[in-house]
């Protein structure tokens, strides 16, 4: 036995204390991290539920140019709700809300381990480190709702996939019960549906179908709930995209781009596939994958070469994520007498279809729920790979995933920092307005500033506005004329090399944007202007 197999073996006499270990890492990473991007939509949310828990959605939220009610936006509140116990007994801070976020990180730990077990004992470990130690799940912790569905869509799997006949009908029960308080969290979970009624198909129990009124009745009482409030259907009267081929296209592209930035554990597969596979089928595979990048290189940027750099980062992320979704398939050969595979299968194609269709953009933070579907198809040829292609699937996917978080940690709290050190530039008594979203928006409003409204918003001479340059922030009026006083430069950094900023691309992923790169560069500044006249 190898050294790579005598480790393994090693690490599984103890799993609890790895499995502990890797969720004490990623709690440390996240804990005293600034609030970023989406955390502060669901902050504010919060802060609206606490006092009127009766009406969660009828709160207005500035995302834009002006404040919407938080009904025009595509969350249910459940998640809110959440956040704002959380809140109301511990405080609205950093620390208490990551810990409570962590809860869900643990879960997550427990029962994706739990799940692996029933495929593959020996690759479990290996498995959870993949998923738990990557980027897309470090740095999307924060306190967003995508861990929270990741792991209640890992425990409804689970109870699904587990063979004990003696408890087959309460765990139907129980994972219907998960997918309901999943969907009211967000509805990006809808796809389970199709696996609860695979699930429920498979048994030949009629009575069964009953398990799906629990989903059903529940978002047609939300349904009702939403006609009471505010007079419509929040399900399906929420925005959605127009779906055409060409959207379709470009989701797909940015799509593959994201996966392929984000999971480097490729390497355990292919190298499963090279040496199990017979040479000219892995030369077609290699000649496909190699036409169809070249083709959406040229759909995506035409004949131009936006740079050496940036272009090989696009190459390379867009051939591996071609590969692993290949591969997927490849494995799912091994899965197919596998009633259990089955239900992965339809997990992994039903959340891409969704995604690939409905996200109104691309991230990692949607990407990452079909990666628990792909990492436990590993476990159908993880015995086939290399030892050494182990070794580097692991160690790749752990390095990226430190050196990305990292690096997101010191920009979100960038603009933690940037909010006092703009404020002194601005003279005492000064009427002090600001522009900008994500955290910026949090730190900058509890620090006093006027949070400025579009086409509503009054400034008059001599005010302040204080503007991050590179976010998502409100168009200020053409009257207004702005005087730069001062600025508050992010000075580079070794530790935001491996960047995720550059207009939070990790989080903002599009066909022509890798959710990563390295760049040397500041990430942001903001800067300080005396409104000189209103016209």
């Amino acid at each position: 036995m190898n050294k790579a197999r005598r480790a393994i073996t090693g690490l599984s006499t103890s799993p609890q204390t790895v499995l502990l270990l890797i969720w004490v890492l990623a709690t440390i990473i996240n804990v005293n991290k600034a609030f970023h991007v989406d955390d502060v939509f669901h902050l504010e949310a919060a802060e609206w539920i606490k006092l009127n828990p009766l009406k969660p959605m009828s709160g207005s939220i500035n995302w834009d140019n002006t404040s919407e009610p938080i009904f025009h936006f595509n969350q249910p509140p459940g998640y809110f709700y959440f956040i704002a116990i959380i809140g109301s007994v511990f405080g609205f801070s950093e620390i208490p809300l990551h810990l409570a976020q962590s809860v869900f990180s643990l879960l997550t730990v427990i029962y994706f381990y739990k799940l692996l077990c029933l495929f593959q004992k020996d690759f479990a470990l290996i498995g959870t480190s993949l998923l738990i130690l990557g980027p897309a799940f470090l740095v999307n912790q924060n306190i967003m709702i995508d861990i929270p569905i990741l792991c209640l869509s890992v425990i409804f799997i689970y109870l699904l996939v587990q063979e004990n006949e003696a408890f087959a009908t309460r765990n139907l029960y129980l994972a219907s019960g998960i997918l309901t308080i999943g969907l009211l969290l967000k509805y990006s979970l809808l796809p389970l549906i199709l696996v609860l009624v695979y699930a429920i198909y498979e048994k030949r129990k009629v009575h069964l179908m009953k398990a799906l009124l629990i989903p059903i009745v529940t978002l047609l009482v939300w349904t009702c709930l939403n006609y009471m409030e505010f007079g419509s259907s929040h399900l399906i009267g929420r925005p959605r995209n127009d779906v055409t081929f060409r959207l379709i296209l470009d989701n797909f592209t940015a799509f593959i781009l994201t996966i392929g930035g984000i999971a480097p554990f490729s390497l355990l597969y292919i190298s499963a596939f090279l040496r199990n596979e017979k040479r000219w089928l892995i030369k077609m595979v290699v000649l496909s994958i190699t036409v169809v990048v070249i083709a959406a290189y040229l759909m995506v940027f035409g004949f131009v070469v936006r740079s050496i750099p940036h272009s090989l980062f696009w190459i390379v992320f867009a051939y591996n994520g071609l590969l692993i979704i290949i591969l997927f398939f490849f494995a799912a050969k091994r899965m197919a007498p596998d009633r259990k595979a089955v239900l992965i299968l339809l997990w992994g194609l039903s959340m891409g279809a969704f995604i690939v269709v409905y996200a109104p953009f691309m991230a990692t933070r949607h990407v990452l729920l079909l990666l628990p579907p792909f990492i436990v198809s590993g476990s159908y040829v993880f015995r086939n790979a290399s030892p050494k292609a182990i070794t580097a699937s692991i160690v790749l996917t752990c390095f990226l995933g430190l050196v990305l978080s990292i690096s997101d940690w010191v920009y979100a709290d960038f603009y933690r920092k940037a909010v006092p050190l703009a404020l002194r530039q601005v003279p005492q008594n000064s009427k002090v307005w600001t522009i900008g979203h994500w955290g910026w928006q949090w730190y900058s409003k509890k620090a006093g500033m006027l949070f400025y409204e579009s086409d509503v918003s009054t400034p008059e001479e001599g005010d302040y506005l204080v503007s991050p340059e590179v976010i998502s922030k409100q168009q200020i009026s053409d009257n207004i004329v702005l005087e730069e006083k001062a600025s508050v430069v992010y000075p580079p950094s070794p530790l935001n090399v491996f960047t995720t900023a550059h207009f939070v691309r990790f989080y903002n992923s599009y066909s022509y944007k890798p959710p990563w790169y390295l760049s040397s560069s500041p990430v942001d500044s903001v800067v300080v202007y005396r409104i000189s006249k209103v016209k």
